[in-house]
């Protein structure tokens, strides 16, 4: 698969193993696809409000807001990461090149805007023993306290880069920016004690968390209500949702651990309990096969479903994720000496 020109690496060779090796220990993931603009000026905060329809005024230095660009018709596009720099300042990055040409469209005498994606290379370390394996490293003791979706400026093995705290996998971890000229060295030396894991680890780890993939999910015309974001996105206009994601488990004929996806041309369910899928995979946790996909609203909680593809058969609603129904993994406090305990 190639996203903003990046060839993503599939996988190291054992893709289940890789997933595995996130759920409990540590993955390395090369994410340099995502593309980043710095926005700044006097009008920065307002601008990226706009440009992301989400409030921004209670986001502190320091801090990371999760938001959606949609169209002009309130139809979900992409997900996005801010992380404010300072007053004026901030770095958006998004899976999609064209967010990053809107934003350079905006500029003008108040609002300075730059694409540093070739700047620096995305890296991601996902699992309970991320911060043991910083740690060994001789990163700044301080990251352990880092809060969930904030941010510091520190060094790894004496390297400068940014450490994000995200757990994008469904797991605690960390994203870490690096100038290109450090990034092979960081990269060996993360590789040493973490196990890289490709995109389809990736994916089924998303999958089975319940998060939306953008590449999927967004296929179909969804709001953001519909795709279960609403809280991520501040121009709604309250109105009654059509459908609403849901999780799922189910059974298939030849089902690979790659992660399943549909064609481009996807139509919206027509019928209470039929659901249309857009993304599936072998779970890691339960060996079954565990997706996402639409349902009409009124469709009732923990009915089984029909796919209308006939892909999947004895398609179940389910709770995510289905390794920590409570969501707090992401979330949990690292521990002296933390792997398997967060």
């Amino acid at each position: 698969m190639n996203i903003n020109g990046v060839e993503l690496r599939a996988d190291y060779g054992d893709p289940f193993g890789e997933a595995r090796a996130c759920r409990d220990d540590c993955a390395l993931f090369d994410f340099s696809f995502i593309a980043t603009a710095r926005v700044s000026g006097i009008r920065a905060g307002k601008a990226v409000e706009n440009f992301a329809s989400r409030s921004l005024t209670m986001l502190d230095n320091g801090r990371i807001a999760y938001a959606l660009r949609v169209d002009g018709e309130g139809h979900a596009l992409s997900d996005l990461t801010i992380w404010k720099n300072g007053p004026d300042s901030f770095d958006v990055m998004s899976g999609r090149s064209q967010d990053i040409e809107t934003l350079l469209g905006m500029q003008d005498e108040d609002l300075q805007v730059s694409d540093i994606t070739l700047d620096s290379v995305v890296m991601a370390l996902q699992g309970p023993a991320s911060f043991d394996v910083l740690d060994s490293l001789g990163v700044a003791a301080e990251i352990r306290a880092l809060k969930y979706f904030s941010f510091a400026d520190s060094y790894i093995a004496g390297i400068p880069c940014r450490i994000g705290r995200l757990g994008y996998t469904g797991e605690a971890g960390f994203e870490l920016i690096v100038a290109q000229e450090y990034a092979r060295k960081l990269w060996r030396l993360l590789a040493e004690a973490a196990r890289p894991a490709g995109f389809i680890a990736a994916d089924a780890l998303r999958i089975e968390a319940g998060f939306v993939l953008f590449t999927n999910e967004f296929r179909l015309r969804v709001s953001p209500a519909e795709a279960g974001l609403a809280k991520f996105y501040s121009n709604g206009n309250g109105a009654p949702s059509a459908m609403k994601l849901v999780s799922f488990t189910a059974e298939a004929g030849a089902f690979q651990t790659l992660p399943w996806q549909p064609s481009n041309s996807l139509s919206r369910p027509s019928k209470p309990g039929e659901i249309v899928v857009t993304s599936a995979c072998r779970s890691v946790c339960t060996r079954g096969i565990v997706g996402l996909g639409y349902v009409l609203a009124e469709t009732p909680q923990g009915a089984m479903l029909h796919d209308a593809s006939g892909i999947f058969r004895n398609v179940a609603q389910a709770d995510t994720p289905v390794y920590d129904r409570q969501k707090l993994r992401p979330r949990a406090v690292w521990q002296a000496n933390s792997s398997g305990q967060t």
